[in-house]
């Protein structure tokens, strides 16, 4: 890196390299330098061959006593000053070395063989040592082995499954990126597999594949991963069940990104784990009418049985009287006032036992004939609800939960992109396209077309304001305004009459979470966008649901209401 129509450090080095060291010698010679200054610079730059390319080697000149005789103090913040290219510190630099040369020649020679080119670049030897290092890997991994093995080792990297003793945590944005491209290079990244899957991911050279490894796996820490490993082979899940004990997050995520797909069809896999993991009801107690009433299941002539069963719960937990039986409160005296036509402020525990008792009579009745088809749909329904808590959604959004990617269709890849004016962000120019231009203040402001782009958050930066969105088509790093970002990255939550919170939802910049996008493309950047005039009037949308019969999206551009903290 040099000027224009100036010698390359590297075209130099190969010329006095090639040419003989003399060729330094006789270029000195020729600019009229002293004996003394020719000896110097023969000391410090013939290992390089008559170039500097280190910045401690460019100290050592400034710090010779035949030369610049600057202090290790001055030598170092020269340093600072052409490492870090501070340009408005340049001149104040070059004054001080000219000074301390008693000829404008000398200082000229050394100034342009020894300083400026560092303004290029030029290593810190720290760093020129284990750099060197890993290009000799790659070059000796690029030449003697498939380039399944280079893919493989920057998964791993990037993934952070670097090794058995290592917890770090997965960067998924950066682990897209990798697979994204590596696909798009037809290697074949495959799903992990309980019985085969290493600790990070590991090339399969006969059949150009990466295995998918376990720790990059949602959820999935170093101790699960080396406690499955140990406890090899599987044949079922209740075989790797009865080897391991993993809490059900973890296997949630294990079947979700498809490591028991050799046992059987996954959805059904996962039907059975959560059914016989979910709390089954086998009898039907007084208690169990509280699950009945929570999911109305009770028949309408209940409907009184079911108040005083709920005012019983609220007696103990809110009007227990120090000296025995209940005390009422404003709610309990109304409440008994008019389900019994009797306004009194205490009644002691036997008295209301004898009347709550003679008004459950008839629940305990109904229970009793009805047990067999009532636990039946007790069941049914606490295994809906487990399933809606964790496996709602499609196969591939299953993937990106446990995976974070889409190893069969992106869960939009349906969806009909003429409708929404949805577009290939990589099909689009890399420089805005301008639509026209308006005058301010004198001066010419450009009005760029707007375009839309939509896909799966997979990754955030706070600081820099950026969601890494997976498109139908590759990974778009997506930059909103500071106090756009920080809006809609917030959780929403309300407080709950028993003083608990409830949250409403999440940040819209949440992994998993799909939104639309309205903005321009900047380079390798998705800057978001709108204008009064033209264009969505949202330039955010979160895409709620999408009808794959329908080939839809469900939009909202408002955020839940409620008390808004900072998502993690």
């Amino acid at each position: 890196m040099s000027e224009p129509g100036v010698e390359s450090q590297q075209d130099r080095f190969y010329r006095i390299k090639n040419q003989g060291i003399q060729v330094f010698d006789q270029e000195m010679r020729n600019h009229n330098l002293p004996e003394k200054v020719i000896a110097a610079l023969h000391k410090h730059c013939d290992e390089y061959w008559g170039c500097v390319p280190i910045q401690e080697q460019m100290m050592e000149i400034l710090m010779d006593e035949d030369l610049a005789k600057f202090s290790l103090k001055e030598a170092n913040d020269a340093r600072k000053i052409v490492a870090k290219k501070q340009m408005s510190r340049i001149p104040e630099l070059r004054e001080k070395f000219y000074s301390r040369f008693d000829s404008k020649n000398i200082a000229d020679y050394v100034w342009d063989t020894c300083i400026a080119p560092s303004l290029g670049y030029s290593f810190s030897l720290n760093h020129s040592l284990p750099y060197t290092f890993v290009g000799i890997q790659c070059i000796y991994a690029t030449i003697l082995f498939p380039e399944v093995y280079w893919n493989t080792a920057c998964l791993i990297v990037n993934s952070g499954a670097k090794d058995e003793n290592d917890d770090g945590s997965t960067n998924y944005g950066k682990l897209a990126r990798a697979i994204g491209d590596i696909r798009g290079r037809g290697i074949n990244v495959t799903l992990p597999d309980i019985n085969l899957s290493p600790f990070g991911f590991k090339p399969d050279e006969e059949n150009n594949r990466i295995l998918f490894g376990l720790k990059a796996m949602n959820k999935v820490g170093a101790d699960v991963v080396n406690q499955i490993i140990a406890n090899r082979p599987y044949d079922s899940l209740s075989d790797f069940l009865s080897k391991n004990k993993i809490n059900r997050q973890v296997v949630v995520s294990l079947i979700k990104g498809g490591a028991f797909d050799n046992f059987g069809n996954r959805k059904k896999i996962m039907a059975q784990y959560l059914y016989h993991t979910m709390k089954k009801k086998t009898r039907l107690t007084m208690t169990q009418f509280n699950d009945i009433i929570k999911r109305k299941m009770y028949p309408s002539e209940l409907s009184r049985a079911k108040s005083i069963y709920e005012f019983n719960r609220y007696l103990k937990a809110k009007c227990l009287s120090p000296n025995g039986g209940f005390k009422f409160d404003a709610r309990a005296r109304n409440f008994f006032a008019n389900t019994f036509n009797l306004a009194i402020d205490t009644i002691d525990e036997k008295s209301w036992k004898k009347i709550y008792d003679k008004e459950m009579a008839p629940v305990k009745a109904w229970m009793k004939d009805n047990e067999i088809s009532l636990l039946y749909e007790l069941n049914k329904a606490i295994f809906q609800e487990e399933w809606e808590k964790y496996a709602q959604g499609t196969i591939s959004k299953w993937e990106m939960d446990s995976l974070c990617f889409y190893y069969h269709e992106h869960d939009l890849a349906d969806i009909k992109t003429e409708k929404y004016g949805v577009e290939d962000f990589f099909k689009l120019s890399e420089e805005p396209d301008i639509d026209y231009f308006f005058k301010k203040n004198g001066r010419e402001i450009p009005v760029f077309n707007l375009h839309r782009i939509c896909g799966t958050c997979i990754d955030k930066n706070k600081v820099k304001s950026t969601v890494t969105l997976l498109t139908t088509t590759g990974v778009v790093e997506v930059k909103f305004r500071k106090e756009h970002f920080a809006l809609f990255d917030k959780q929403i939550s309300t407080k709950m009459p028993d003083g608990s919170k409830k949250v409403l939802e999440k940040s819209w910049f949440t992994r998993g979470e799909m939104i639309l996008v309205q903005g321009i493309r900047n380079g390798d950047t998705f800057i978001v966008k709108k204008y009064a005039n033209k264009g969505l009037p949202h330039q955010l949308y979160k895409i709620s649901n999408v009808d794959h019969k329908d080939h839809t999206m469900e939009l909202i551009y408002e955020r839940a209401r409620g008390d808004m903290e900072d998502a993690e």
